[in-house]
């Protein structure tokens, strides 16, 4: 064998390894996602993050995840913070791979939210604590967590929905909450890391189910005393 031959022999092997490579990490991208999730989700929230299914369509930059199970903080005794059904998302594709990542729209279907009280505050708050500690501790600069790990990806998001959202208060009862509306969000400053993108949206969250926590303990208030005037016109 000539050493021209051989010479196309071993790059024709190469090339056919990398096609490979790069079918197998785009027929795994999902399991990937799913898998990056698993990881930095718990490192930003301070609580577990579990992921059911994640399905990525790179081509038009579209994307969901379901069954996202994000965990309780310790001390409390429900097993989830929260859940959702379904979260879409639409980035444009030209973005994916440079400094800033244009996300179109984030949209969290019908998330199930737990608001739960203890001895040192409640749930919400002790998970927003704990993502705040990620944030830069000055624009430009960079979190404890990493700032041995390089310069951060950044984002801009247009939209960021909260639909059909329902918070549970244990013994308070349940309660809707309004749909959430979020515009524009790491814009003015050209890019917000992932952490100051998930306080944005988990204060506005955080403040929505907090602000219903009222509503719920009077309306289960009612139907207690709606409950006792029938006893009490039953045994007259």
């Amino acid at each position: 064998m000539s050493l021209r031959a051989a010479i196309l022999g071993f790059l024709a092997i190469v090339i056919a390894a990398a096609a490979a490579g790069a079918w197998w990490l785009y027929a795994s991208r999902d399991a990937l996602v799913k898998r990056a999730i698993e990881r930095y989700g718990p490192q930003v929230t301070g609580v577990s993050v579990k992921v059911k299914a994640v399905k990525i369509e790179p081509m038009d930059g579209r994307g969901a995840i379901t069954g996202l199970e994000i965990g309780n903080p310790k001390g409390f005794s429900a097993p989830h913070a929260m859940t959702l059904g379904e979260v879409r998302l639409a980035v444009d594709p030209g973005t994916l791979t440079s400094d800033v990542v244009h996300v179109k729209e984030i949209s969290f279907e019908a998330p199930s939210i737990t608001y739960e009280r203890g001895a040192q505050g409640d749930n919400l708050s002790a998970i927003q604590k704990h993502i705040q500690s990620q944030l830069p501790k000055s624009r430009g600069g960079k979190s404890d967590a990493s700032k041995d790990a390089g310069p951060e990806r950044k984002f801009i998001v247009d939209h960021v929905q909260v639909r059909k959202a329902r918070v549970s208060y244990g013994g308070g009862g349940n309660a809707d909450v309004p749909d959430l509306h979020l515009r524009d969000l790491g814009k003015k400053r050209g890019g917000a890391t992932a952490a100051e993108i998930a306080d944005e949206i988990w204060t506005e969250v955080t403040r929505a189910a907090v602000a219903r926590a009222p509503a719920a303990i009077e309306g289960l208030r009612d139907k207690a005393k709606d409950a006792a005037d029938r006893l009490r016109g039953l045994v007259k």
